[in-house]
């Protein structure tokens, strides 16, 4: 009996395991899963078969005649490649992979040098940026919100995903400090807000009466009402180009520009920001104004 009863809790626990990495893959494909029926379709249209030696053509036509930058190239080939292995069970050879690789090689010829430049959303003053937010500095319940989520996206530098997960217990305002989930890295980061920002989360948390387990930006009714729940990444784009009229990733470039030129170093701007990668800030990141280039020729 005993024998039993072990043997079915050893089962219960080994479904829980399953169902649970299963519940993960499904997410991660989720991601990936508008390029992989990009993919579908070229192969449905091309009478290809779904696997490695198609997503190859599909690659070489996304360079050679869609002439797709090398961010979307990347993406694609990681998303395709997600699904053909952990999906359809499909795993690429090592020639299919060096194949891959020799595509990407392409962006470094002179045909296709134009396309490996990012041109992502645009960098602002900081200074510019403060003068936005601070139309918000008014006793409007409204307002108070929308300075205090914006003060804190601009000093965090933080993502979309991370700020629609904050929670008011993630803030330790008496050290000037909050974590924050890194949803990419899958870890927890320390981040460092100003005074200003710091007073404004308090007269927020104030004015609506925030309990320690409720997310931080949450919902606002027509009416005024907030209700505790998590947003989606699209909403939140939205609701900070509506208030300042340009995406939240400008506040992210704009601070870790700042920091940049303020004399910070790439280690310090990372630890903020949430980057492992000092390569990524540098290429994609750190952006200067033609003026900042005038000062040395």
């Amino acid at each position: 009996m005993g024998e039993k009863v072990l043997s079915f809790g050893n089962y219960k626990l080994n479904a829980e395991k399953d169902e649970t990495i299963k519940s993960i893959k499904i997410k991660k494909a989720d991601v990936y899963k508008p390029d992989f029926q990009l993919f579908e379709r070229f192969c449905s249209k091309h009478y290809l078969g779904v696997d490695f030696e198609s997503l190859i053509v599909y690659l070489h036509d996304s360079v050679t005649k869609a002439k797709v930058r090398l961010s979307t190239f990347n993406r694609r080939a990681a998303g395709v490649k997600y699904w053909l292995k952990n999906v359809h069970g499909i795993s690429p050879t090592e020639e299919q992979e060096l194949e891959i690789t020799m595509l990407r090689k392409l962006y470094s010829t002179e045909d296709y040098l134009r396309l490996k430049s990012m041109h992502g959303v645009q960098v602002e003053k900081q200074s510019d940026v403060l003068r936005l937010i601070d139309r918000y500095d008014t006793a409007e319940d409204k307002d108070i919100r929308i300075r205090a989520i914006c003060l804190v996206n601009l000093y965090t530098a933080n993502r979309p995903s991370e700020m629609v997960r904050l929670k008011v217990s993630d803030f330790e305002l008496d050290k000037r400090t909050v974590h924050v989930q890194l949803i990419k890295q899958g870890e927890m980061a320390r981040k460092r807000l100003t005074l200003e920002a710091v007073q404004a989360v308090k007269k927020y948390i104030i004015r609506f009466n925030l309990q320690p387990d409720d997310f931080f930006v949450g919902k606002i009714d027509k009416w005024g009402n907030y209700t505790s729940a998590q947003i989606k990444e699209d909403s939140y784009n939205s609701m900070i180009k509506k208030w300042l009229d340009f995406p939240p990733y400008t506040l992210r470039k704009t601070q870790i520009t700042t920091m940049y030129k303020n004399g910070a170093d790439i280690p310090t701007i990372a630890k903020q920001s949430g980057h492992k990668s000092a390569q990524t800030i540098m290429q994609h990141y750190i952006k200067l104004h033609a003026e900042d280039v005038d000062e040395f020729l």
